[in-house]
């Protein structure tokens, strides 16, 4: 026999399940975006050094 859950239990679970997700992509995101801006700063010190490693060198 099998126990179908109501209307109201659906709703409630959906709506459980979508906060959770909501703020777990949240997390990752801001997550993606500090290792994406500290990517950033690494490359751009790569960049400047190799820039000025050129103009120093005869």
């Amino acid at each position: 026999m099998r126990n179908t859950p109501s209307p109201e239990d659906k709703d409630a679970a959906f709506q459980a399940f979508r906060a959770d997700l909501e703020k777990a992509v949240d997390r990752g995101v801001q997550n993606h975006e500090a290792k994406m801006t500290t990517m950033g700063f690494v490359f751009l010190g790569v960049f400047v050094g190799v820039i000025a490693l050129a103009a120093l060198l005869p």
